[in-house]
C-alpha cells in the first residue's frame, strides 16, 4: 500500500544540529554524496539572510510579538514529509516530482501560514526523496488556558486576542495533528498516496531517532556484509589451495582431504543456490515496479485523453477540493458543479482557522477569476477564503463583546 508520511516535531533552541543536517553543512553517513548535488531549497529566503537558522530568528524579529520570549520557548517545529518509497520513486521517475514539491508548500501556507514557512528543502540524496520544512510557530487568536488560569481569569484584563505569539502548542494539539494527517492525505491522493491506518498503535520518532536508527541499521549491515565477503575470501582461497595440492594431500591424509573438498562443494552449491534465489527476488521486483509503472502511465493517459474531451474537468478538480475541504459532500458538491450557483443552509468548516460556521440561505456559486485565470469556488461573490477570514474575524468581534458584556455584569453585581 502506499501511504504518506508526514511528522511533526519540536524543535530544541536554534535547532543548529537538524540545520547542519538539512543544509549537509554535516554530511550523513545514510546519504549519498554523488547525489547531493540534487538537493533543493524550495523556500526564497529573504534579502540578507543566508540560512535556516537566521531564517527562524528573521521570522520571529519580524512578527511584531510584544510578550517576552522565554529561552526555553520553542522556536521552530520541524515537518517531514514524504511517502512511501516505491510510490515516491514512481513519483520521481514519471517526471512529477516537482508537481509533487509545489502541492507540499501549497500545502504547507494554507495550514501553518506563508510567513511561518521559513524553509523547506527537498532531500533527493537519501533512500526515499522527502521534504524537510521548517515552522515557525506565530499564531493568533485566544489563548488555550490552564484550569488554573481559568479560575483566575476575571482578576487580569483580556489581552488583544489579534495580537501575534510565539506558541507551538496550539500548533500541536492532538486535534490538529489528527487534523494535518487528513489535509495531507487529501492533498496528495493525486500521486497514489493516502492517510494512513487512523488509530494505529504505531508510535512516531523523533528525526534524529530516526536517522540514528536507520545508521545503526548500516553499520550493523556493512559489518556483517564485510565478514560474508572475507569467508567467501577464505573458502575461495582454500577452494584454490586445495586443488593445487590435491594430490599430495591424498596422499598425506587421504580421506580427510576429500570430505574437505565435499564440504566446500557443498558450501559452493548452498551459495549459489542463495545467488539464483537473490536474483529471481531481484527479477520479481523489477518485473513489479514495471507492473506498476504501466499502470500509472495507463491511467495518465486516461486522465489525459479524459479531458481532451471534457476539458471542464481541469478547471472542477480544485472546486472539488476545496467543496470537501468546507466539509460538502458529493451530492452537495455535485448539484454545484451542474448548476454553477445554489444556496445552501447548515454548516461550512474551515481547515484553516479550525472553526465551524452556521449559514442559512448561503450562495454558492462557480465563476471565473480573472486574477487565478480559471474557474473558482465563491462564496457571497468573495473568494472561499476570503469569505472565511471575513467570518473568522467577525466571530472573533462578537466573541470579544460577549467577553466585554459578561465582564460589566460581574463588575455590577460585585458592586
Amino acid at each position: 500500500m502506499s501511504y504518506t508520511v508526514l511528522h511533526l516535531e519540536k524543535a530544541k533552541g536554534n535547532d543548529s544540529a537538524m540545520s547542519a543536517h538539512i543544509e549537509r553543512t554535516v554530511h550523513p553517513k545514510n546519504a549519498d554524496k554523488a547525489r547531493t548535488h540534487l538537493n533543493r531549497e524550495l523556500i526564497l529566503y529573504p534579502k540578507g539572510i543566508k540560512n535556516r537558522t537566521s531564517a527562524i530568528r528573521y521570522r520571529i524579529d519580524h512578527a511584531e510579538i510584544k510578550r517576552k520570549i522565554s529561552s526555553n520557548q520553542v522556536r521552530a517545529i520541524r515537518v517531514l514529509l514524504s511517502g512511501t518509497h516505491e510510490t515516491m520513486k514512481s513519483i520521481e521517475k514519471s517526471g512529477k516530482l516537482d508537481y509533487w514539491c509545489e502541492d507540499n508548500l501549497n500545502w504547507l501556507k494554507e495550514t501553518f501560514g506563508e510567513d511561518n514557512l521559513v524553509s523547506a528543502v527537498l532531500h533527493m540524496d537519501e533512500k526515499t526523496p522527502h521534504i524537510h520544512a521548517t515552522i515557525v510557530p506565530i499564531v493568533n487568536g485566544e489563548r488555550r488556558m490552564s484550569k488554573k488560569e481559568n479560575n483566575t481569569a476575571e482578576r487580569y484584563k483580556k489581552k488583544d486576542p489579534n495580537i501575534n505569539r510565539l506558541c507551538a502548542d496550539d500548533i500541536m494539539t492532538r486535534n490538529k495533528l489528527k487534523h494535518y494527517q487528513n489535509t495531507y492525505a487529501v492533498a496528495m491522493q493525486k500521486y497514489g498516496l493516502k492517510r494512513g491506518i487512523e488509530g494505529s498503535e504505531a508510535k512516531h520518532i523523533s528525526t534524529s531517532e530516526y536517522y540514528r536508527d536507520l545508521y545503526s541499521k548500516n553499520e550493523l549491515l556493512n559489518k556483517e556484509y564485510a565478514k560474508q565477503q572475507l569467508e567467501l575470501k577464505k573458502l575461495e582461497k582454500d577452494i584454490s589451495s586445495k586443488k593445487i595440492i590435491s594430490n599430495f594431500a591424498n596422499v598425506l591424509t587421504g580421506s580427510k582431504t576429500k570430505k574437505l573438498e565435499r564440504e566446500n562443494e557443498q558450501i559452493k552449491k548452498e551459495l549459489n543456490a542463495i545467488t539464483t534465489t537473490k536474483e529471481n527476488e531481484k527479477g520479481k521486483l523489477e518485473e513489479s515496479i514495471l507492473k506498476l509503472e504501466n499502470t500509472l502511465g495507463n491511467q495518465n493517459k486516461a486522465f489525459d485523453k479524459l479531458l481532451k474531451y471534457h476539458p471542464e474537468i481541469r478547471d472542477s478538480l480544485p472546486i472539488i477540493t476545496e467543496c470537501e475541504k468546507l466539509g460538502f459532500n458529493q451530492d452537495l458538491i455535485r448539484l454545484l458543479l451542474e448548476k454553477k450557483e445554489i444556496y445552501i443552509k447548515g454548516e461550512i468548516y474551515s481547515s484553516r482557522h479550525f472553526k465551524s460556521f452556521s449559514v442559512d440561505n448561503l450562495k454558492l456559486s462557480i465563476e471565473y477569476d480573472d486574477k487565478e485565470k480559471a474557474k473558482v469556488l465563491k462564496i457571497e461573490g468573495l473568494s472561499s477564503q476570503n469569505w472565511l477570514d471575513e467570518k473568522y474575524k467577525e466571530s472573533l468581534r462578537l466573541k470579544s463583546q460577549n467577553n466585554n458584556h459578561v465582564l460589566k455584569s460581574d463588575m455590577k453585581n460585585q458592586r
